[in-house]
């Protein structure tokens, strides 16, 4: 029999898991849940304005909030577009199970 990692539900690294499905998750790309997901994929492909950097960081925190609000407590999104053309996203949160704080950084490198 094959063996598999596994971590313990609500757990640090399981929140963690769990967000960065999220942030890099477009919504509909799921089947059973087309709802869930964020919009930040969709950024490497428009405009990389102040506006659309402040609508992501939103769109981030509301489904942030709705899909993990049980197993952790956003503390901020911070949502930047470099001069070099780097989409940066940092989440800070804490997880309730266990008080921890901990940052989500995803970068990605703009078209």
């Amino acid at each position: 029999m094959g063996r598999s990692a596994q971590v313990t539900y609500g757990s640090d690294e399981h929140v963690r898991q769990m967000l960065e499905l999220l942030v890099l998750t477009l919504p509909g790309e799921r089947v059973m849940r087309p709802e869930l997901g964020s919009p930040a994929r969709q950024l490497v492909f428009g405009p990389q304005d102040g506006p659309a950097t402040v609508a992501l960081g939103a769109a981030l925190q509301s489904a942030i909030q709705q899909w993990l609000g049980d197993v952790l407590t956003l503390l901020d999104v911070a949502v930047e577009v470099t001069g070099s053309g780097v989409l940066e996203i940092v989440v800070t949160y804490e997880v309730r199970s266990t008080g921890t704080t901990d940052e989500l950084r995803v970068r990605k490198d703009l078209p």
